[in-house]
């Protein structure tokens, strides 16, 4: 999966997106906060998704 297809699934989710450091950005969802690395196109890692998904409890 892309980040970018992994981005707009989040924001399906109601994840919600604000400025980070960079290319990162900081995911909010139910009061639970994690790191996005967004690197557009690029093909994103398997384990980076699921930390995501943990950190945020989805």
């Amino acid at each position: 999966m892309k980040y970018s297809e992994f981005m707009r699934w989040l924001k399906r989710q109601d994840v919600k997106f604000e400025p980070g450091n960079g290319s990162h950005q900081m995911l909010r969802y139910n009061g639970k906060t994690s790191v996005f690395p967004s690197h557009g196109s690029k093909e994103m890692k398997e384990p980076i998704r699921k930390k995501i998904l943990k950190d945020l409890g989805l």
